[in-house]
């Protein structure tokens, strides 16, 4: 059935609730419209300075990078003099994780030159800066246990390390032995049995410390079946 036309009151009806409509618009405009270009505006320019910080931030850490491999380069061909202050710099004020790796650098400079105690002081500092990611603080840890292993006593080396010592975790190896000659140097071999099983069954590992774990083990009284070996490892 066709739709009767429309009345003149309709008509009436249909321009006043228009009307009614832009008016709300226009109010509403009037009212939040500021607001709304002061938002948008904000927005644009939050994207533009974050932009902005970022590709300072990237420029910052490309020559940061630029800056750490020179530094080292010149380490190895005996050039410190010229490469240490830029490495103390960085430690200051280098991007990102560049000041964590600049004192490993130095670190290593000082294990080279047999000054220990510095070694495992700039090893330390990076392993206590919860501000750094956790596998360079790992490997700092690692590090700096290892140059003061002969000072430290054995609880403490099983303290720190043992978190890292476990198959899977990318420090087992190291950690993993260090913290099996802590055991027998503490006079707990049995407690170290667990760990150097563990480290002779992971082939992940190289040849040469798995037969030093299976030699400890031994030691410690596992028997070369539990190790899932044919023979005793040589000497």
């Amino acid at each position: 059935m066709a739709k009767p036309p429309a009345t003149p009151d309709d008509s009436f009806l249909r321009e006043v609730d228009e009307e009614y409509r832009r008016s709300q618009l226009a109010g509403l405009w009037k009212r939040y419209g500021t607001i709304a270009i002061a938002a948008v505006v904000l927005g644009l320019a939050a994207l533009a300075g974050w932009l902005f910080w970022q590709d300072r931030q990237e420029k910052a850490a490309g020559e940061a990078g630029a800056s750490l491999i020179r530094a080292t380069e010149q380490l190895e061909v005996g050039e410190g003099a010229r490469a240490r202050p830029v490495l103390e710099a960085m430690t200051r004020d280098g991007p990102g994780a560049y000041a964590g790796l600049a004192r490993m650098v130095l670190a290593n400079d000082a294990l080279a030159g047999g000054d220990r105690a510095k070694a495992r002081g700039l090893y330390e500092a990076v392993a206590n800066d919860s501000t750094l990611p956790q596998p360079l603080r790992d490997a700092a840890l690692v590090k700096a246990v290892r140059t003061g292993f002969d000072q430290m006593r054995p609880a403490d080396v099983i303290a720190k390390l043992k978190p890292l010592a476990v198959p899977g975790n990318p420090w087992f190896a190291v950690a993993g032995e260090l913290v099996a000659v802590a055991h027998f140097k503490d006079g707990k071999p049995e407690a170290a049995k667990p760990i150097l099983i563990a480290m002779v069954k992971d082939d992940k590992l190289g040849p040469s410390l798995r037969t030093r774990a299976a030699q400890l083990a031994i030691a410690a009284g596992v028997d070369i079946g539990t190790l899932g070996l044919d023979a005793p490892p040589a000497q």
